[in-house]
């Protein structure tokens, strides 16, 4: 054990050496798109290269149905209805080619686009709206940048005005209501708001350090795919991140906290400049008046502390005070009635003191003091910033750095999630993570073709998901005749090259808004404040009690659910949706016994077949058509013979119910393929 100990260790040596000392690594290179031959779709051709060096080719193509359930569910997160089922299939049998452009191009154009999109990069940031830690308090204020995000997907904002505005939006001109929640990213994960409030000098400052690295890693992870955050107490270990580096990306954030205020929230008015100053303007007086109530309450707050025992007194100082804070509150909902405005979580700024490298990470030890940049591998990291430049500036060039179009990682980066979502796995498996840590490309060659086109097309994603979803590559079938299966497998056997397509489990947001889609309860209500299927308690913490309730309101999709990170959903958590308080870029699907038995006895499952069972028995017609419509209605596709009469047995005997309920527990209405 001792010698593989240490062999083990001289091999991670030599591998840190060949990379720190030569950071020509794949992902580091310039960006260079391959040429592809006219008439020839670009990803099958990059497809292609690779199968042929080991004798593979693509399955057939799927049948329609199939393309459109696999569309609709990739693009949008929900099922098809059966009435586009049939006029998908009509106008596919005219003409295959422009019946799937023109159903491409609907569903790039549905306002449930971007909330599908926008749940993919809400795992990436780790997106929540609770504090957890100690008390995990309501953020009631962050689904801001939620709207934020689906808003920018469905407009197609460009990737690089995208990340702009998550690193500088409040500060970038124009500033805008949307450019302002956009920042919400940057303290969009977990806060310790009570290690900030404690005693010890130190212990704040440790604190401190560990939120800003927590913003290092986001960004950087997100970003650049690069774990810069390993490089806090020491040069990284395996790529070319010196520890200076951390240091200096730390500086462009040292400004961004939480709050300024002890366990307070940081929120800012979503107003543009020019808004800004005629709202405060229009409030001026108002606000005078509820400082001033502020002010009397606070002193006679301090009156009652040193009224002691003399309860003649208290007496009289608590009933002024009553007045005060009636007074106070008249005056707040006054302001909010006649000027209202929508507050953003974004956190506060303050200009921060200059970042000094701490020897080891370790605050007990400073050495010298650092100017903001970017990573010293990567051309115009320096900024030419002083060491004491104003914090507004120092996000500002590290947005304008990370959106160069000459920048090896941004594109590329994007390039691979995208991918990643319509297809499970990234060209790269490890979305975040391009370093020699992470996986090599299985085509990088048609990664950096992506990748500059993406560039060159503007930075728009929904051109890029058209081109991928347009492949043959992805519209090729999941089911593979066994001997030609069994000879693709000893080859290939995890399908990196895309022999077939890669069927896989549902995310369990889909899986929820699909039943709901398919029962007929969906409120299809899109943006505004999250919903709260959960009541509170407060001793000392937030406690979080969970109800399920049939009404609209609850009804709405799973990315409007309040996410809360000890108030999950017990149904979401089964089906693998992970912790809000970390960075996901590749869910882990599962399969456990506790799915099966949520699927099977939750009592949201269940009053969804229901609601189903009811949808199709009111068009009165015959039992065997009921059950046919519940299967058009759950899978997009009438039952074959035999299913159609050991359903129809099962409704005659359990009720129509259980053949929905059957059909929601079914391994296909649970996995895309």
């Amino acid at each position: 054990m001792r010698y593989a100990t240490i062999a083990a260790l001289c091999l991670i040596s030599c591998l840190r050496n060949a990379v720190a000392d030569d950071p020509d690594w794949w992902s580091l290179r310039p960006v260079k798109a391959p040429e592809v031959p006219s008439g020839v779709h670009p990803i099958d051709h990059f497809v292609a290269l690779q199968q042929g060096d080991k004798k593979l080719q693509i399955a057939k193509s799927a049948d329609e149905r199939t393309l459109i359930r696999r569309l609709s569910l990739d693009l949008t997160g929900l099922p098809p209805t059966p009435d586009d089922v049939d006029e998908f299939v009509r106008e596919f049998q005219i003409d295959a080619k422009a019946a799937y452009l023109k159903l491409v191009d609907r569903l790039l154009a549905s306002p449930h686009y971007g909330e599908r999109q926008a749940r993919h990069w809400l795992d990436v940031v780790r997106f929540s709206e609770s504090d957890g830690f100690e008390e995990d308090e309501q953020r009631n204020e962050a689904w801001t940048y939620r709207d934020y995000v689906v808003r920018a997907f469905n407009e197609d904002l460009p990737y690089d005005q995208f990340v702009r505005e998550q690193i500088a939006g409040d500060v970038l001109k124009p500033v805008t209501g949307q450019s302002i929640a956009a920042t919400g990213m940057l303290v969009a994960g977990p806060w310790d708001a009570v290690q900030r409030v404690t005693p010890s000098k130190i212990g704040r400052l440790q604190s401190r350090e560990e939120q800003l690295e927590e913003i290092v890693a986001t960004v950087s992870q997100t970003f650049l795919a690069m774990t810069v955050n390993c490089a806090r107490c020491h040069d990284h270990k395996f790529d070319p991140i010196p520890q200076l580096d951390y240091y200096r990306v730390k500086s462009v954030f040292e400004g961004v906290d939480h709050s300024l205020k002890p366990k307070q929230h940081g929120t800012r008015r979503m107003l543009s400049e020019d808004e800004e100053a005629a709202w405060t303007k229009a409030t001026e007086a108002l606000r005078q008046q509820i400082g001033e109530a502020d002010k009397q309450v606070r002193e006679l707050e301090k009156q009652l502390k040193d009224t002691k025992d003399n309860e003649e007194l208290k007496k009289q100082v608590n009933g002024r005070l009553d007045e005060a804070r009636k007074s106070l509150s008249a005056s707040k909902s006054e302001l909010e009635t006649l000027f209202p405005v929508t507050l953003a979580f974004v956190g506060e700024r303050e200009q921060p003191q200059p970042t000094v490298l701490f020897e080891r990470g370790d605050v007990h030890h400073p050495k010298q003091a650092v100017t903001p940049g970017g990573l010293a591998v990567i051309e115009k990291s320096d900024f030419g910033l002083s060491e004491n430049a104003p914090e507004a500036e120092r996000r500002i060039r590290f947005a304008q750095w990370l959106t160069q179009p000459s920048h090896p990682l941004t594109a590329r980066v994007m390039v691979n999630r995208v991918w990643q979502w319509h297809f499970g796995k990234g060209l790269v498996e490890t979305s975040s993570d391009f370093g020699i840590n992470g996986a090599e490309p299985s085509h990088l060659e048609l990664l950096d073709w992506l990748a500059a086109e993406f560039v060159r097309s503007g930075w728009r994603v929904k051109p890029l998901q058209r081109l991928i979803v347009s492949s043959a590559t992805y519209r090729q079938s999941s089911l593979v005749e066994s001997d030609a299966a069994a000879k693709a497998s000893a080859i290939d056997a995890d399908n990196r090259l895309l022999w077939k397509f890669p069927s896989r489990n549902l995310e369990g947001e889909v899986v929820r808004d699909s039943l709901l889609a398919s029962s007929g309860a969906l409120n299809r209500a899109v943006g505004g404040p999250s919903f709260k299927p959960f009541t509170t308690t407060r001793l000392n913490t937030f406690f979080y009690h969970l109800f399920d309730k049939d009404e609209p309101a609850f009804n709405r999709r799973s990315i409007y659910r309040m996410h809360i990170i000890t108030g999950r959903s017990a149904l979401l958590d089964a089906l693998d949706c992970p912790s809000p308080s970390v960075t996901t870029p590749t869910r882990r699907p599962t399969v456990t016994p506790l799915q099966a038995l949520a699927l099977m006895n939750d009592g949201f499952v269940v009053r969804q077949a229901d609601k189903l069972a009811q949808r199709v028995a009111t068009s009165g017609k015959p039992l065997p058509e009921q059950v046919s419509d519940a299967f058009v209605v759950a899978l997009s596709r009438s039952p074959t013979v035999d299913e159609l009469a050991a359903s129809v047995k099962v409704a005659e005997t359990h009720g129509l119910q259980t053949v929905c309920w059957s059909l929601f527990n079914s391994s296909e209405f649970l996995t895309l393929r």
